[in-house]
């Protein structure tokens, strides 16, 4: 979507104004002159604007085929016509706060069509707010600049699907897919033009590509592919629907061929085509109560997967008398995400015709969403909080920093007013008598409200000091997500400082030296609840801070610089990133043994020791305990399980009645948070919780429990190493130690489906 240009004439409103007075007679002559003149700066001010276009900005694209969302990482295209080859592109955007953040400069880059692009990404914290696009000369100053208005974001109740290909029916599914809020559904038919990093991603809550829209674009969409498939590992939700066309030359060359479902850690392939003979499978799982016209299966092809036996997630479709004879439809893991590939080619062909194709695609898309199947009366009740804003509480905590008593301010403030209205206009009204009494207390008079005022300023002073303190305080939580068959690292870290004096602040995010991870990718930004509360995301209206000042992000986006910070306030941030572990975190051989049964073992190959510890498998919670390095827990050694939800939601037996104990929205321990926005859609949603789990929901690990998948969870120390540089006290010091970190631990299970 193009956004609107804010562009004036200033030149032409004199010339409306004339046309609305009273004109007087001109001669003849005086008349020619003055047409003449016009013509000329008119002409001038044309050529003058027609080059100011030539220079501006032409095009900008604004997230996902137009669509975005605030508080996340948006992708901003680029293009303009003409201008020097060393240019480059830098955009301004809102923080909730209403300051605006500078994202790193891009270069411009010439296209196919003869243009030059740019694409950067920043983070959006006002659904209306302006943007600027600046371009910046090579010697780093700003040469012209253009505000454009964005598109409207999306609600937060919104579902934003991609669609890469062609899939009509992808819209109507959608809306069966949920029962409270409309989704959004935009389509594309070239991968490339969505984004190139898996973080161009981060609004979408679920991507449907199509094999033949794959196979169609070919080399051009591979790095858009590839970003998808970044998006995916870092615990995206995929569908993949590729039939014939997985046997195209340019689709197995595509980084989508990864997708298909194969035995673990590899790829699938495709060993042959076989005709769809019998529709009762894809009719079953679809529901539907129209059959499938035997017509519409003439020239349906199906590939016949490789060691199909022994895939690595679970066949929910096939066909034959064995899941492992002819799988239909696969959902397996990747990473810390799920894709979930049907092998019917629904967009093409007679399958377009069959009305059940609807049902078809929104079991693919997983039906309801559990969080999202409950009321929103809990979160109407907090103002549109979900857990991302209650965990931002919880971050907003800091030591030997607490709130000046209730009873001090009232005290304090009753005092002022009496000093200002009894006494100081006692003193007044009998400076007006004469004698030298009263001329007495008038002088008392002028000298008592500059003194009073600067006696009651200091107490307000030393008051602040002593509950406020005078040093730097922080706070900071993670959650670091490790996966044992791709190695891939995962980490989210809030951090919070508090400031005793008005300052600027550089600050900076990096894996934490103790953990053998290598070649990370981090995003850091500012924190912010989500929601139409104050100071949301969301809300109509910025939330004003007591410092203000533009800031910018730095060129690796793991830092910002130049954050401004009143005294005796606090600035939140928030770190992402993702590596590759360079040596095992933990060496586990766990197998299924029967429903609720494991056998085998886990080791824990950590530098440090992971605290109350519990395994997760399949609506299954083992308690293991504390792991110190090298420390081992024997999954089958005479524990028995207990019930998952259960144990997460520390339910409890009352008179021979299990209750749960109800979530408590006022909580501020920020692991248990974490905890719950972990595995938020296996304890109920919001039924249980009565919040949405907002942005924390990309790190629900729910899905991953019914996909041979185990989960360890264990309390460390922080991943995450933050360092602050203050402009007036210098480096703040390292606060690796004054913070905790929820790890999680993902493990394959052999065995296959109960």
């Amino acid at each position: 979507m193009r956004g609107s240009r804010r562009a004036g004439s200033p030149a032409t409103a004199p010339g409306r104004a004339a046309a609305r007075g009273r004109r007087s007679p001109q001669p003849a002559g005086a008349r020619g002159l003055a047409v003449a003149v016009g013509v000329a700066v008119t002409a001038f001010l044309t050529a003058g604007l027609a080059a100011c276009g030539a220079e501006g900005t032409d095009r900008v694209t604004v997230g996902l085929a137009g669509a975005y969302r605030t508080g996340n990482w948006t992708p901003v295209v680029v293009e303009v016509a003409a201008g020097p080859a060393d240019e480059s592109i830098a955009v301004w955007a809102e923080d909730p706060d209403g300051q605006a953040v500078r994202s790193p400069p891009r270069a411009l880059e010439p296209t196919a069509a003869g243009t030059r692009r740019a694409r950067v990404r920043i983070r959006p914290g006002r659904p209306a707010a302006p943007l600027r696009v600046d371009r910046i000369a090579a010697d780093g100053r700003p040469v012209a600049g253009t505000t454009i208005d964005p598109p409207r974001a999306l609600d937060p109740a919104e579902r934003l699907i991609v669609v890469v290909g062609d899939l009509p029916m992808a819209n109507r599914a959608a809306r069966l897919s949920v029962r409270e809020g409309r989704p959004r559904v935009v389509s594309v038919a070239d991968p490339s033009s969505l984004g190139t990093e898996g973080l161009d991603f981060s609004a979408a809550d679920l991507i449907v590509v199509c094999g033949r829209a794959v196979a169609a674009v070919g080399e051009a969409g591979v790095p858009g592919l590839a970003a998808i498939d970044e998006w995916v590992r870092q615990g995206g939700q995929l569908v993949l629907v590729a039939g014939k066309s997985a046997g195209e030359p340019s689709f197995r060359t595509s980084p989508a061929a990864a997708w298909l479902p194969g035995p673990r850690g590899r790829p699938g392939t495709v060993d042959r085509f076989v005709p769809l003979r019998r529709a009762g499978a894809i009719e079953t799982y679809s529901h539907s109560a129209r059959p499938l016209d035997r017509a519409l299966l003439d020239g349906v092809e199906v590939p016949l997967l490789a060691d199909s036996r022994s895939l690595d997630g679970v066949i929910e479709a096939y066909e034959g008398s064995a899941p492992g004879d002819l799988p239909l439809v696969v959902r397996s893991p990747r990473g810390f995400g799920t894709v979930t590939w049907a092998g019917i080619d629904i967009d093409a062909g007679g399958m377009r015709e069959w009305p059940g194709t609807e049902l078809f695609l929104l079991e693919l898309l997983g039906g309801p969403p559990p969080s999202r199947t409950a009321g929103r009366t809990g979160e109407s009740a907090v103002q549109g909080q979900d857990l991302t804003g209650q965990l931002r509480v919880a971050i907003d905590r800091f030591a030997a920093v607490t709130p000046v008593p209730f009873e001090i301010i009232a005290g304090l403030s009753i005092l002022y007013i009496a000093f200002l209205y009894p006494f100081d206009w006692w003193l007044a009204s009998g400076g007006r008598r004469d004698g030298p009494a009263g001329r007495a207390r008038g002088w008392v008079a002028w000298l008592s409200l500059p003194v009073g005022v600067a006696l009651f300023a200091a107490a307000a002073w030393g008051i602040g000091q002593r509950w406020k303190g005078t040093s730097w305080r922080s706070s900071q939580t993670d959650l670091v997500d490790v996966d044992t068959v791709t190695g891939a690292f995962r980490a989210l870290s809030l951090a919070g400082i508090w400031s005793p004096s008005n300052d600027t602040l550089t600050v900076t995010a990096a894996p934490s030296a103790a953990l053998p991870a290598g070649h990370p990718r981090l995003a850091v930004s500012w924190l912010a609840a989500s929601g139409r509360g104050i100071g949301a995301t969301d809300a109509t209206t910025s939330h004003p801070g007591l410092a203000t000042g533009d800031y910018s992000a730095t060129a690796a986006l793991d830092g910002l610089d130049g954050v401004p910070v009143a005294a005796h306030s606090s600035r939140l941030f928030e770190a992402t990133w993702n590596a590759v572990t360079t040596a095992p975190v933990v060496v586990a051989t766990l197998r299924r043994a029967g429903p609720g049964a494991l056998r085998g073992s886990v080791e824990n190959r950590l530098p440090f020791p992971l605290g109350g510890c519990y395994l997760v498998h399949a609506g299954w919670m083992w308690d293991v305990g504390d792991l110190a390095p090298g420390g081992r827990f024997e999954a089958f050694s005479g524990r028995s399980p207990r019930s998952f939800v259960a144990g997460l939601t520390r339910r409890t037996t009352v008179k021979d009645r299990e209750v749960n104990e109800r979530w408590d929205i006022t909580n501020r321990d920020p692991l248990r948070i974490l905890e719950i926005a972990g595995f938020h859609a296996k304890v109920g949603g919001s039924g249980y919780t009565a919040l949405e789990a907002g942005r924390l929901g990309r790190y629900d690990l729910s899905p991953l429990l019914d996909v041979d998948r185990a989960v360890l969870v264990g309390r460390g120390p922080v991943g995450t190493a933050w360092r602050e540089l203050a402009a007036e006290s210098g480096a703040i010091g390292d606060r690796g130690a004054d913070g905790a970190a929820l790890w999680r631990i993902v493990i394959p299970v052999d065995g296959g489906a109960p």
